[in-house]
């Protein structure tokens, strides 16, 4: 993403399915958005329809303008590389280093020249020092991924999303198979990492009373459809128990 990201009427269908409907919603540099709905909403799908990673059935969506669909693929390729995606599973090689694990975030930046010496000689040891200095793991920077907590992990993850300095981090409720306490604190983390910088933030959580405070927009999605998109102190009671009526996962 540059400056600005925008949906017009977008859905998407998996075969008879339709998973999103008629989504209009514009992104820009800086926000934070928490994005909640129980399970089955589309939050996924929507959040891979705004990196690129998904084409929409229906509608178009536009970066800076451009439609995507219309974009050459070097142009396209370029919006991906400025998305960073931090899911549920932390996707890390367990026999690697947390080092390695963190410079593959770099991978798709670089000349094949440089990601032949990467598995070499150890680059970037500066700047991942930096990051795991953030994300409170400093001193494990040569560990074997395979010894982390759950919860190291996925601060790992967050790590290897940041190092590229992403224009859009979409965090797909990274959360989810975390203890109460750890969920809390990678949730604090990966918003506090947003602040102050022209990156946008779309958090999927069901964790939503953390994020309320710091979120500058709530989205709230159920069955494929914007049920509200608004400030967060216009988020009651009311509009939350008719997002989640017959679910019981909020928390």
């Amino acid at each position: 993403m540059a400056r600005e990201l925008r949906l017009h009427g977008v859905g998407r269908r998996w075969g008879d399915r339709e998973v999103l409907s008629s989504i209009d919603l514009t992104l820009r540099a800086g926000e934070r958005v928490a994005l909640i709905g129980p399970s089955g909403a589309g939050k996924s799908t929507l959040l891979r329809l705004m990196a690129g990673a998904l084409r929409p059935t229906q509608g178009r969506i536009e970066v800076d303008g451009r439609d995507l669909a219309q974009m050459p693929w070097r142009a396209l390729q370029a919006h991906r590389a400025r998305c960073r995606i931090v899911e549920q599973q932390n996707l890390l090689v367990p026999q690697s280093s947390v080092h390695d694990n963190i410079v593959a975030g770099l991978l798709s930046h670089w000349p094949a020249w440089r990601t032949l010496l990467a598995a070499l000689w150890p680059l970037e040891r500066e700047r991942v020092a930096a990051l795991l200095q953030a994300v409170d793991l400093a001193g494990l920077q040569w560990a074997p991924a395979a010894t982390l907590s759950g919860g190291q992990m996925q601060r790992v993850a967050l790590a290897r999303a940041l190092v590229s300095g992403p224009r859009l981090l979409l965090a797909d409720e990274p959360t989810a198979s975390l203890d109460p306490r750890t969920a809390r604190q990678i949730t604090r983390l990966i918003v506090d990492q947003a602040r102050g910088g022209d990156m946008a933030l779309v958090f999927c959580t069901h964790w939503f009373d953390i994020v309320r405070s710091d979120c500058t927009r709530v989205i709230g999605l159920r069955d494929g459809r914007l049920l509200f998109d608004a400030p967060p102190a216009e988020i009651d009671e009311t509009r939350l128990a008719q997002l989640y009526a017959g679910s019981d996962e909020r928390l």
